[in-house]
């Protein structure tokens, strides 16, 4: 994604609905605090209120067009040291507290018509409910996808026809038997 810039609806829509986050026009940041007041629906729904200290910069945009995402006061990576996980189970890419949210080839399904802050910001909510949800029960609200190769190996498993393109892409795979021992390493490799 080009290096994307807030329009001004999108910074009166920012002030109205997100009070605490601030946007920087001079250095494209989105920061301070996010809180959320949520719940989904499941058989576990718990509705939850919660804030995290963020940091969305725009200037720094992943190859699959989202801007990076910072949770800036270490809760994330306290939680985890609290619950002796790798941060990486808390979707925290390193100890600077950048997120993972998506994995990419879900992007387009989230985000079809592109980058979309409304859209965006619900996402994020949505993610940093996950957290709080996890940090209070031990258990994950709905399942999640590992980092990586296990990330792509689980949609793989999900949906052959619709991810086995994104699987092949990933791991380079061009022959069907390549792409068989490839699944049955990682299935091994991560007993599934």
């Amino acid at each position: 994604m080009e290096t994307y810039r807030l329009t001004e609806d999108e910074i009166k829509f920012l002030g109205r609905k997100y009070p605490y986050l601030k946007y920087n026009k001079d250095i494209n940041i989105i920061k301070g605090v996010i809180d959320f007041d949520l719940e989904f629906p499941s058989e576990n729904s718990v509705r939850i209120k919660d804030k995290y200290s963020i940091e969305i910069d725009f200037s720094k945009v992943n190859d699959h067009t989202l801007p990076s995402i910072r949770e800036t006061d270490g809760k994330i990576s306290n939680i985890a040291e609290r619950k002796k996980i790798p941060r990486e189970d808390l979707h925290l890419n390193n100890k600077n507290g950048e997120l993972c949210i998506i994995i990419p080839p879900k992007i387009k399904e989230r985000y079809p018509n592109g980058f979309d802050l409304e859209e965006f910001l619900n996402h994020l909510e949505e993610h940093l409910y996950w957290v709080s949800y996890y940090d209070r029960y031990n258990k994950k609200p709905w399942p999640d996808y590992g980092h990586s190769e296990l990330g792509y190996l689980q949609l793989y498993l999900e949906n052959k026809i619709l991810y086995s393109a994104a699987f092949k892409n990933e791991f380079g795979i061009s022959s069907r038997p390549e792409l068989r021992r490839k699944i049955k390493y990682l299935k091994r490799k991560y007993n599934l």
